[in-house]
């Protein structure tokens, strides 16, 4: 793993990943995948070979996160998250709290989850020189 050239573009370039795939596949606008898939019948077929796209890319993202950070890595970073949108919503005001709001809030607690499972094996190696691997048994 080449750590030196991971800098702040290389986060931004993971959480964008992050935020299409997420969003991609649900957001509350009514432009997604799951709206798409439930339009009706037609393009069936590529409807198919989008979702096993779109299964494969949060596959990856998901066994990515979960080794790396683990289960208590993940309760970490939602309860940061959790911790960082109250206090947002402290500074910004009285804002509404309805159903699209928080949709959009979980998805992207589920986004910063990914982004943070997707980020920290590089910026462990480059503040502590400890690198990640994954085990080959044969």
């Amino acid at each position: 793993m080449n750590a030196r050239h991971f800098d702040g573009k290389a986060v931004v370039a993971r959480g964008l990943l992050s935020l299409a795939a997420v969003f991609g596949v649900y957001n509350p606008s009514g432009r997604s995948y799951l709206h798409w898939v439930f339009s009706g019948f037609d393009w069936i077929w590529l409807k198919i070979a989008v979702g096993a796209l779109l299964y494969a890319i949060l596959a990856i993202l998901w066994q990515t996160t979960r080794s790396v950070l683990g289960r208590a890595g993940v309760v970490l970073v939602i309860i940061f998250w959790l911790a960082a949108t109250m206090a947002a919503s402290r500074f910004l005001g009285p804002t509404r709290f309805d159903l699209t709001v928080l949709s959009v809030w979980g998805l992207i607690a589920v986004a910063a989850v990914f982004t943070a499972g997707l980020s920290y094996p590089h910026l462990h190696h480059r503040l502590g020189g400890i690198v990640h691997t994954e085990e080959v048994q044969k």
